[in-house]
């Protein structure tokens, strides 16, 4: 009588999420590309409007393997300089504040920084002196014709608690954070928000006894034309 050998059943590898990512988001790219070429220029503009207007509340987290997106994913652009907006700024005019307050009659498209809001280590919730500095730019901005990249960052020297156990989370959940006050407190629609969290990729200081500098969220201001 034949002896059945039964086959050795080997351990499925776990799939390599980002390339998941990567190939889901390119082939969306593709079919979107390839449909608007065969539109006319003006069904092609009311096709792009339709897309842009289906964007609500988007959030990127660049980590932990890839891009992963919340409920939208969207382009954005990095910090090339740093400017503060203080609390003290709404009592007491500072030196360039006319400049500041004019921002949207120049010819720059975009603002980096134009708002930083600092957190306490491993926590994601704001206190008064960020939700003034916050005041300050809803002040700013009101219903001009702009949109906000909202950037969260931690410490270069993150210590996982049991609050947070990555950085990316915690950045994301600090960029959520000012997306929230911003909306909630200046009405600011969550069509004109985009929050990432970078964790500990974009320090501002890379001196360990100042790390605290990098508990942070960076807002950018994109003027639209």
């Amino acid at each position: 009588m034949p002896v059945l050998k039964r086959k050795k059943i080997f351990d499925a590898k776990t799939p390599d999420m980002f390339l998941f990512s990567y190939a889901a988001l390119a082939t969306l790219l593709l079919a979107f590309f390839i449909v608007i070429n065969t539109f006319t220029e003006e069904k092609k503009k009311e096709f792009i409007e339709e897309f842009r207007e289906s964007f609500k509340r988007r959030e990127i987290t660049f980590g932990l393997g890839g891009v992963f997106n919340g409920e939208n994913l969207k382009k954005t652009e990095s910090i090339k300089k740093m400017k503060y907006i203080y609390p003290e700024n709404k009592a007491k005019p500072i030196e360039g504040a006319d400049k500041r307050i004019d921002v949207f009659d120049r010819e720059e498209d975009q603002v980096p920084a134009a708002a930083v809001v600092y957190f306490k280590e491993n926590d994601s919730a704001l206190f008064l002196e960020g939700e003034h500095s916050l005041d300050n730019l809803i002040d700013l901005i009101g219903d001009r014709p702009c949109s906000l990249i909202i950037e969260g960052h931690t410490r270069k020297n993150f210590i996982p608690s049991n609050g947070y156990d990555n950085c990316w989370k915690l950045s994301l959940d600090r960029a959520k954070a000012v997306a929230d006050y911003l909306h909630e407190k200046g009405n600011i629609s969550w069509k004109r928000v985009v929050t990432i969290g970078y964790g500990y990729n974009k320090p501002l200081t890379k001196n360990i006894k100042s790390d605290g500098h990098n508990d942070r969220v960076s807002i950018i201001i994109n003027i639209l034309r």
